[in-house]
């Protein structure tokens, strides 16, 4: 109930249109719908976590997964076999970024109310400070996401509070986005308290997480290697546990003590010692991911693992134990967020951020920099740590390899940590991002789909109601 009293607060707070390039006049303020206690700041950044959660429950997999190699589509829906087919189109709901703006709209709001509340006395500066964190947070995510689907975007930082704030917004450059995110995430840093290591509100831990994806992407490895230390070096993050060499593979528990493991647990129980930041689904306040297990479970899933990508999963590699379900008729299943789920009684949330991402991220960086013996021994033993855990010692990659550079180029090992990340984050939300941003997106769709995709075609197409609603937002050039 108390969650439902924030939202109906956000709403009479934010008596806005849906969209944040509209300009008409139902989007004007008064006096008297602003917010004035610390429980409306609150409730306002409930609303950003809420509308990230609706961006992101399905929109996670489908803009950071369905456009690579893994899925295919199993039910005949027309936008998801847009996705896979990467056949995109202005008029597909996915195409609208309208849920990433209301997510910046309601950190706006508190970041630019929070400081006057603090001279009124109706909240401590602490208090203040960890809201306005979070704000800069989840601000900087939501851009962080909009760069990555469709490229330059409007740079918004401020609420509408009259019609005289209404301008008509063109679309930033890049660079200017990326100042802003890593302002954003600077301030974060400095606010949030370092002793919150809460799971499912974003947390130092969770600024610095995103911190490193953005340099990654931006190719500075050297400050994404700085970011990722700070992730590291908290012991409040673990790695879960998976192999355990007393547990027989010719046993018939074998695959039922798996999937019961603490590795398994990270996407199954929720708040796990690994996660870092996911996105949180409850019964009891009537939201939950029952719409996602429909990609996944039942007789006829919408979307299936292509048996190509299923294949390459290592016999000797639990992961894919955890991952997949192989079915008497020859077809599998992504059962990663699904194992012993039950529609009446559970829900699971969806983890965003986790540890042995930035251990495979760190390793990638490493080598991205240079390539000496010292380094391929430190990349590739964060690599081992990831691959020691999914099947013990004999699964781990001898150095006498991967310091043989006739059986390793630099390139070699880079590719290799990626077909590690496509093993270790499958369905994750993490493939299409990752091939976009180490330039293989095209290569691997036409290897392994044989699909030929247009360069310009790597971002998405913009609604078109963004399109006539903005004079100035001009349409992505592949899908004019």
């Amino acid at each position: 109930m108390k969650k439902y009293m924030y939202i109906i607060m956000a709403c009479l707070l934010f008596n806005t249109s849906c969209n944040i390039l509209d300009l008409e006049p139902e989007t004007s303020w008064t006096g008297s719908n602003i917010p004035t206690e610390e429980g409306h700041l609150n409730g306002i950044l409930y609303g950003g976590y809420e509308r990230l959660r609706s961006a992101l429950s399905t929109g996670f997999l489908i803009y950071g997964e369905l456009r690579a190699e893994a899925f295919y589509n199993n039910a005949f829906q027309i936008n998801i076999d847009k996705a896979i087919n990467n056949t995109l189109d202005y008029d597909m709901s996915y195409a609208s970024w309208q849920s990433f703006y209301e997510v910046i709209k309601q950190a706006n709001v508190v970041l630019r109310y929070a400081p006057e509340l603090v001279q009124t006395g109706a909240i401590t500066e602490a208090n203040a400070d960890h809201l306005m964190g979070q704000a800069y947070t989840l601000r900087a995510f939501a851009y962080f996401y909009i760069i990555r689907i469709w490229g330059e975007a409007p740079l918004i930082i401020k609420p509408f509070l009259s019609d005289e704030d209404l301008e008509d917004y063109g679309r930033a450059p890049l660079s200017e986005m990326y100042e802003q995110i890593h302002q954003d995430l600077t301030e974060g840093a400095s606010l949030i308290p370092a002793s919150n290591t809460e799971r499912t509100i974003l947390t130092r831990a969770a600024v610095h997480a995103i911190e490193a994806h953005v340099y990654a992407w931006e190719h500075n490895y050297e400050q994404a290697i700085i970011s990722i230390d700070k992730v590291l070096a908290n012991t409040n993050y673990s790695l879960a546990s998976l192999y355990n060499p007393s547990w027989n593979p010719g046993a018939g528990d074998f695959t039922a003590q798996v999937q019961a493991s603490d590795y398994a647990a990270i996407f199954n129980g929720g708040r796990h010692k690994e996660s870092i930041f996911e996105l949180a689904f409850n019964l009891a306040d009537g939201d939950n991911t029952r719409f996602l297990t429909s990609y996944f479970s039942g007789t006829n899933p919408i979307i299936r693992v292509r048996s190509e990508f299923g294949d390459t999963f290592d016999s000797n590699d639990w992961r894919g134990i955890v991952s997949n379900e192989w079915s008497s008729t020859g077809t599998y299943k992504a059962i990663k967020y699904i194992i012993g789920f039950s529609a009446d009684v559970d829900t699971r949330n969806i983890v965003l951020l986790r540890l042995s991402d930035l251990y495979l991220l760190k390793a990638e960086s490493i080598m991205a920099l240079e390539d000496t013996d010292d380094s391929r021994n430190e990349a590739m033993g964060l690599v081992n740590t990831i691959r020691h855990r999914a099947g013990g010692e004999t699964f781990e990659i001898p150095a006498s390899d991967y310091l043989d550079r006739n059986l390793y180029s630099q390139d070699d090992l880079i590719d290799l940590i990626l077909e590690e990340r496509k093993f270790e984050l499958c369905y994750e939300g993490y493939r299409w991002f990752d091939l976009v941003r180490t330039g293989r997106a095209i290569d691997v769709l036409r290897e392994r789909r044989e699909l030929e995709l247009d360069p310009r075609a790597l971002i998405w197409p913009i609604h078109i109601d963004e399109i006539r609603r903005g004079s100035l937002i001009e349409q992505n050039e592949y899908y004019r």
